[in-house]
């Protein structure tokens, strides 16, 4: 009688954090086309929940409540999406993290926000090349300064 119970108990948790969950998978990018490699993924309380392989393809498992993720790498800024429920296959493009001597801190955001409005024609010659699936991404992503006004 006692199996019995445990069994049951355990069929039930397994059952709603398997229902709980969505997969994504993806691959991440630099702005060059090349891999980016070893991406650490956190979920929005900074939970490491993946890492990139050494192709930067990534598969993870999320509750469907997340909808925000965060992409950090060695050398690399980080990247805050927001993931639409019907969006499954997420592929990145992440920028390299850049020196900028002898600049002020707002000339160095107008820069970044300059590279980062290119993001759209970035992932498009990704999809041209064959390095995505997508013509689109399917996530959204704001510009975040380092600066405050």
């Amino acid at each position: 009688m006692r199996i019995k119970t445990v069994f049951f108990i355990s069929l039930f948790f397994s059952f709603f954090s398997v229902f709980g969950q969505r997969t994504l998978r993806g691959k991440t990018i630099d702005q060059f086309s090349e891999s980016a490699i070893g991406i650490t993924i956190f979920d929005k309380d900074t939970i490491k929940i993946g890492q990139t392989d050494l192709n930067g393809y990534f598969q993870i498992k999320v509750p469907n409540e997340t909808s925000k993720l965060i992409f950090a790498g060695v050398g690399y800024e980080w990247a805050v999406v927001t993931v639409p429920s019907e969006c499954e296959n997420l592929e990145l493009i992440l920028f390299l993290a850049s020196t900028y001597d002898f600049m002020s801190p707002r000339k160095v955001d107008r820069l970044r926000k300059k590279e980062f409005e290119k993001l759209t024609e970035l992932h498009y010659q990704a999809y041209k090349k064959g390095i995505f699936e997508t013509e689109k991404p399917c996530v959204i992503r704001k510009f975040e300064p380092n600066w405050p006004k």
